[in-house]
């Protein structure tokens, strides 16, 4: 294998042997990793389909909360800090961009982390979860603005839809519009505990912001009219923790993923409960994540090291490849039209082109 290093002006090449293939992709990757954890970033614009186009080392160890979304181009995660002189050990937000170049950083309090993180659509702005509450961050660098009291569980849900956002926090759920403040839900709903230990409280905003798809006990979800406060259907199935949902764009379909029971990514007719036909079994979905693209043309479903996109419409595979620098899970968003992002339990921040 030829091996070639220096800077661009100065190149090196040297010939290096190696048993067989497997063994030089290894020390490939090793020597990789080596060098993004002492600063060096991979930006790569002419990558192909299914290479990274941006790697950089966030580093920090890992909380449990892994968070990415992607805003008008930039990228968005959690840092965690161990603890400082104080004894406060907390997440900072960064904001990283196609050259991975980091072009803001927010530390918002002592003993936070950072669950989830959703952009609005057509504005420059991330919702954040955090223990201390919901925020609401700009990235023109207004200050953050908290819009909801401290959550007393995490990670619960974080959701938005056609100018709404909605979450969880005590025993109430509530949905506000964040251009005024007005909330125009705020319902009583206790979280069911799975196991004795884990609370079952999952929800997602259907396209129009009308209904919420919500679940706080284990095999049932319902579906609650946010202008009546009140739940107009419910349904029972034989799965058990739900710990994220997505609408389909045409509102027809809701993606669950399930923890525990059978381990699967479930996809339900929002009208009757029943399993769409033809859905690939999905089984194993351990340390996993999914995300459908902003037309929800396209699913993206993060499994065994790999990252699969599927046409949603007939769910014929359209590409497959593997993440790098991944221990045993990782988070994914797309963060552009052909572009999805990848943070993952090694402390790596990627971008991999679709």
């Amino acid at each position: 294998m030829e091996v070639i290093s220096g800077s661009p002006a100065k190149l090196k090449s040297q010939l290096k042997d190696f048993p067989n293939p497997d063994e030089a992709l290894k020390w490939a990757i090793q020597q990789e990793w080596s060098r993004l954890k002492k600063g060096f970033v991979l930006v790569n614009p002419d990558a192909c389909a299914g290479q990274p186009s941006m790697h950089r080392y966030i580093g920090g160890g890992y909380t449990g909360a892994l968070m990415i979304a992607g805003c008008n181009g930039k990228v968005s995660t959690n840092q965690h800090q161990d603890e400082d002189a104080l004894g406060a050990a907390t997440d900072v937000l960064l904001l990283v961009g196609e050259g991975a170049d980091i072009s803001q950083c927010w530390r918002p309090s002592k003993t936070d982390l950072a669950w989830s993180a959703i952009s609005i659509i057509d504005k420059d702005q991330l919702l954040i979860q955090f223990d201390s509450g919901i925020y609401l961050w700009s990235t023109d660098g207004t200050p953050p603005q908290r819009i909801s009291e401290a959550t007393a569980m995490s990670p619960s849900f974080l959701t938005t839809s056609n100018g709404h956002v909605s979450w969880h926090s005590g025993e109430q759920i509530t949905v506000m519009r964040p251009t005024d403040g007005k909330r125009t839900l705020h319902l009583p709903r206790k979280a069911a505990m799975v196991g004795g230990h884990s609370p079952q409280m999952m929800g997602a905003l259907s396209p129009d912001a009308a209904t919420l798809a919500c679940c706080a006990n284990p095999g049932e979800i319902e579906y609650i009219d946010v202008a009546l406060a009140k739940t107009v259907r419910q349904h029972q199935g034989d799965f058990e923790m739900i710990t994220k949902m997505a609408w389909s764009v045409d509102g027809r379909w809701l993606l669950a993923l399930e923890q525990y029971g059978k381990w699967r990514l479930l996809c339900l007719d929002t009208a009757t409960g029943e399993s769409r036909p033809g859905w690939p079994e999905f089984a194993d979905m351990t340390r996993t994540d999914f995300a459908l693209d902003n037309d929800g043309k396209r699913l993206a479903v993060m499994r065994r090291g790999k990252i699969a996109v599927y046409d949603f419409a007939g769910m014929r595979e359209i590409r497959r490849f593997p993440v790098d620098h991944v221990v045993r899970t990782a988070k994914i968003a797309w963060t552009g039209e052909n572009a999805i992002s990848v943070r993952t339990d090694y402390g790596c921040l990627s971008t991999y082109v679709v």
